[in-house]
Formats: structure tokens, C-alpha cells, sequence
């Protein structure tokens, strides 16, 4: 489906992000595309992200209308590197009385 839009070039696939590993050292992709992502947790993309930390990790799961980025960063260990990194999160989004959060419009 993506490659048919003449935007985006896929270099490879893998059934597990364990098997990608050595296709990403040889394609060097701008971003890991995963579909499907209902059935992997965040935590299945580790290695991934510990290899590549600048590398952006899209999961798409097009059957329930839902796509996240998983990016991760590398701070240095000392207390202000943490502080930092902390306070150049993005804002997040108020959680209703009911302990839940609103649903994005649209």
C-alpha cells in the first residue's frame, strides 16, 4: 500500500523487530513502519530503540483507525540531564473528573 504512493520507498520487511535489526543496518530507513500493532507491545520494540535511538518507529493498525510514533532519546545520567528531558515533553492533555482522557476531535 505505501509503496504505491510514490512517497515513500519500503527497503524491507521482517516478521519480528529482532529480524529487522540486520536489514536496518544495511537499508538505514528515516522510519520503522509496523502493522499490525495491536498484537506487539511498546516494549517488543527495545531493541530497536536501544540500536537506533533516532529512529522513529510508526505503528499503524488501520482495522481500529490508530497510528503512534515511538521514538526514543538518550540523556546523559547526571540529575539536569533527567530534569531537562522531563520538562521538554510535550504537554499532555488534561485527564477528565472520571479519570479518563477526552477523545481528539476528529
Amino acid at each position: 500500500m505505501l509503496a504505491s504512493t510514490g512517497t515513500v520507498r519500503v527497503v524491507g520487511c521482517a516478521p519480528t523487530p529482532q529480524a529487522a535489526l540486520p536489514l536496518l543496518d544495511t537499508s538505514h530507513p528515516d522510519a520503522v513502519i509496523v502493522a499490525g500493532e495491536n498484537d506487539m507491545s511498546t516494549m517488543t520494540f527495545g531493541p530497536v530503540l536501544t540500536a537506533y535511538p533516532d529512529l522513529p518507529v510508526i505503528c499503524a493498525d488501520l482495522n481500529v483507525d490508530s497510528v503512534r510514533v515511538i521514538t526514543s532519546q538518550r540523556i546523559g545520567a547526571r540529575a539536569s540531564d533527567l530534569l531537562a528531558a522531563v520538562a521538554g515533553l510535550p504537554k499532555r492533555r488534561q485527564m477528565s473528573a472520571g479519570g479518563t482522557r477526552p477523545r481528539p476531535a476528529g
